[in-house]
């Protein structure tokens, strides 16, 4: 399998071991030519093989590989955008972000958690990113695990309840499954974005699971060391709670940070596809008595004035008829909650640890009623 490697200076040794030694690269491609020269020969590679990150399109376009490996720092890095003005086909493009660092097993890690102490906890969420900085398990009564994070899609979501609820079997301690929905959430796929594939590495690790993505399990686990894949990092310092942040948003009436307006953008495939899974996930939690509370996370209010009015409409439908064909199921929306200010945001699409404070515990009391 021959590979041309897109990957930055930065940790670059680290990247390199976590990487199959068995890959022939064409080329590799990097920021900073000179200092990556040393590293690859105390790795056993070629500087040779070494391009500037300023000759990557010729790179693309003239030379012969089966894939192109990007690498890039972080799962929030823009680094993949330089492939999009190139002629690169799709289905031989793989991404992969944050090799060096333990990020990419926290899915994995908060599931061997769970096993370790499933019998301690009654709730979980699952959910994207504002879900995850929108949960804050400290505010519940029952004690819960928070797996939501960056672009986890109802894909995702339902491999984790399957998880979760199969494992529950054992004691049946599971009551409730909080289900964090965005507006968007019908029509998003992990699988099929191209500027974050790189966040499919986590479910490549939990489920050697890749959706709908072009390339395959397999063939992703064979760009990766199997040590590196391996490695079973502790689960003592896992955090359950989600990301929370202090910052509080700056300027917020001229800011558009976080706001994601989705209008023109409509994946019919996608959204069949979500409709099945969303009623398998319900179902799911119907057959072994766990209560499904579905909840679309408040936003600020500039974010939800900007959002597509049709999508809502869609949403607001597709989440009716799903309450009314799984009778145990309800909707909290926190839409029409107005229990939060601009200052309870870090950007307009999350909340801070203020925001997540008061909606979890709108949300605790909400499931306690439901008790009464």
């Amino acid at each position: 399998m021959k590979v041309l490697l897109v990957i930055t200076i930065e940790k670059l040794a680290e990247k390199l071991t976590a990487l199959n030694r068995k890959l022939e690269y064409c080329a590799i491609a990097v920021d900073q030519v000179e200092p990556a020269k040393e590293i690859l020969l105390k790795v056993g590679l070629s500087p040779d093989l070494l391009y500037p990150m300023s000759e990557l399109k010729n790179c693309v376009e003239s030379l012969k590989y089966d894939y192109v490996l990007n690498v890039q720092d972080t799962y929030y890095g823009r680094q993949i955008k330089l492939f999009q003005n190139y002629n690169l086909q799709l289905e031989k493009l793989v991404s992969f972000a944050g090799l060096e660092n333990a990020s990419n097993w926290q899915t994995e890690r908060q599931l061997r958690y769970y096993r370790e102490h499933s019998q301690e906890f009654e709730m979980f969420a699952t959910g994207t990113s504002p879900t995850a900085t929108a949960i804050d398990i400290r505010k519940f009564k029952r004690k819960t695990i928070n797996f939501a994070t960056s672009s986890q899609d109802l894909y995702y979501n339902f491999r984790i309840a399957k998880s979760v609820i199969s494992h529950a079997k054992v004691n049946n301690a599971i009551r409730y499954a909080l289900i964090g929905l965005s507006p968007y959430s019908f029509h998003f796929d992990l699988s099929k974005t191209f500027l974050w594939r790189c966040r499919l590495l986590p479910y490549l690790i939990a489920f050697n699971d890749l959706h709908n993505l072009s390339v395959s399990a397999d063939i992703c686990r064979e760009f990766l060391s199997e040590e590196w894949l391996s490695k079973k990092p502790s689960v003592a310092k896992v955090n359950i709670n989600g990301v929370k942040s202090q910052k509080v948003m700056e300027n917020p009436l001229e800011s558009n940070s976080g706001i994601i307006t989705w209008k023109g953008k409509y994946y019919p495939e996608t959204r069949d596809e979500n409709i099945k899974i969303l009623d398998e996930y319900l179902t799911l939690c119907e057959e072994n008595n766990v209560r499904p509370i579905m909840f679309r996370v408040i936003n600020s209010e500039k974010y939800m004035a900007n959002f597509s009015k049709n999508l809502l409409e869609e949403f607001n439908c597709l989440v009716e008829q799903a309450c009314q064909k799984h009778s145990s199921a309800v909707f909290i929306d926190g839409w029409k909650w107005n229990g939060v200010t601009y200052s309870d945001f870090y950007d307009h699409a999350h909340m801070n640890i203020h925001g997540a404070a008061k909606f979890s515990a709108y949300l605790n009391e909400f499931i306690e009623q439901l008790e009464r």
